[in-house]
């Protein structure tokens, strides 16, 4: 329960109670929380997957960006502090489910800073999802470059505890459901029950649903998850195990090589908003790179062999991978210019338009340049490491001089998204909607729906309660708020009205 003297204060004395509670904690346990659920249970029960809807909470009717704040504030505090948003009803069952997912895709495009998301898990024998809503839920989740944690999960026998065994082995199969979907996506680095003995559980010892029961001993669900771990491979993120301690999401398609015209440029990491420079500015061999908000020039020029080298600003310094190591960790800086592999890179296209990747000739453009740690600040690191196409390893090109005619390269059929990093639809299929427009998903990436696209009529679909409109069925069987109910494929999908 919140305080009552924080649920009297106005909007900005709110605000800041916000920003200094955050802030307090995080000092005081500074370099001690790995993850932080920094922000719980906000969206409200009633969202039914068509967007989404946050609980109307005191905070959000006196700060409504309460969630920005926070995530924004726990970043900079602690740059190296994994952030995440918890939530129950999230598992798949729920319309909830989709606009939860809804919403953290909303925060990675507008960037706000957050690296993950916890499933409650709260469910029983009777209500749960299948193993392949859950699997496909958090491999979604993966494609989005967030972490996924299964966070409190417990398992009623509802009106199974009368069985034989007391529903274990139904309640097993929910808990071996779970961490199947969890060991077979490679984003879901944590599996937590939620109590011990069935005594300490918050459903009621009646209701069983832990994995030791009221003496402490273990149950069935135990021997079930034993076995499941024992006998099942997590999956592994590019070769690496998924317990590695920097994970890579590299979900990207395999990327093109980009041209990038001859000529001076600023060069800007969209995430942390800072630019590539020379540490203080200082023109010697060896002097490292970094990022800040403060600008340094780089002149690109383009070699015959496809790679680039980038002269700095400095003097007769080219950027550099220091000792033309092709290992990770291997650091960037500035070296005479001699124009060797070491000073030779590749830029890659990413999804995103006139967004890229700077890899290294020394690794054959296997690994980038990288910030370390994913930091944001000034003076963070940059160093090489393997290409995942993530958020620390991107970069704009911006021209350095009014005078340079050599213009980036066109980004082809523009529309409103563009300007926010993110392609062109090439259909008319809408997802949701919010302030900026319409938005669609294609290879598994957002994109802006072209206001050229005939604007959906009432009678249009674009699903409902994480189910997807029907492809061809007209049949009916059932009919509620959100329409008309079919079944394809053995599962509900939403009756397409503008070709029934």
């Amino acid at each position: 329960m919140a305080p009552g003297w924080l649920e009297r204060e106005d909007g900005n004395t709110m605000k800041q109670s916000i920003i200094n509670h955050i802030t307090t904690v995080l000092k005081h346990y500074e370099g001690k929380i790995d993850t932080w659920d920094v922000v719980n249970e906000a969206i409200d029960d009633g969202s039914n997957g068509n967007g989404w809807k946050l609980r109307n909470s005191f905070l959000y009717q006196k700060v409504p960006d309460f969630i920005d704040i926070a995530f924004q504030t726990a970043r900079k505090v602690s740059p190296n502090t994994k952030l995440f948003y918890n939530d129950y009803n999230t598992e798949g069952i729920w319309g909830k489910s989709e606009s939860c997912y809804q919403f953290i895709a909303d925060m990675k495009k507008r960037n706000i800073p957050i690296d993950g998301v916890g499933i409650q898990y709260h469910v029983g024998i009777n209500v749960q999802p299948k193993f392949e809503k859950i699997n496909d839920l958090i491999s979604r989740y993966c494609k989005l470059g967030v972490e996924v944690h299964i966070t409190e999960l417990d398992v009623s026998c509802d009106d199974n505890c009368r069985d034989a065994d007391g529903g274990d082995s139904k309640q097993g199969q929910v808990y071996t459901n779970a961490l199947k979907a969890c060991l077979n996506n490679s984003c879901c680095t944590g599996f937590l029950v939620w109590g011990i003995g069935d005594n300490d559980s918050w459903r009621g010892a009646e209701n069983k649903p832990l994995l030791f029961n009221t003496n402490y001993q273990p149950k069935g669900q135990y021997t079930a998850v034993l076995n499941t771990l024992k006998s099942t491979p997590a999956a592994s993120l590019n070769g690496k195990p998924a317990q590695s301690d920097a994970p890579i999401y590299n979900d990207e398609p395999e990327s093109k090589d980009a041209k990038i015209n001859d000529g001076w440029y600023y060069i800007k990491n969209p995430s942390s908003g800072k630019y590539l420079v020379v540490k203080d500015k200082k023109g010697a061999a060896s002097q490292n790179v970094e990022i800040s908000s403060s600008k340094q020039k780089w002149k690109l020029t383009n070699n015959n062999d496809n790679t680039v080298t980038l002269l700095s600003e400095v003097g007769d310094f080219m950027l550099d991978v220091n000792g033309g190591s092709d290992k990770n960790n291997a650091n960037i800086q500035i070296y005479h210019a001699y124009g060797g592999d070491a000073q030779k890179f590749i830029i890659k296209e990413t999804s995103q338009s006139n967004v890229y990747v700077i890899t290294t000739k020394v690794s054959n453009g296997s690994k980038a340049l990288d910030i370390e740690k994913e930091g944001k600040n000034d003076g963070s690191n940059v160093l090489q490491w393997d290409n995942g196409t993530k958020s620390n390893q991107t970069w704009i090109f911006e021209s350095a001089s009014e005078s340079n005619n050599e213009q980036l390269p066109s980004s082809g059929a523009a529309c409103w998204s563009v300007g926010l990093g993110y392609q062109c639809c090439k259909s008319c299929d809408v997802v949701f909607k919010d302030n900026d427009g319409e938005w669609g998903v294609e290879n598994e990436k957002w994109c802006g729906i072209s206001k050229d696209c005939a604007a959906k009529s009432a009678s249009g679909c674009i699903g409902a309660q994480g189910y997807p409109c029907c492809k061809s069925t007209c049949d009916v069987y059932s009919t509620d708020n959100d329409g008309k109910w079919g079944i394809e494929n053995n599962d509900w999908c939403l009756i397409d009205n503008s070709k029934c």
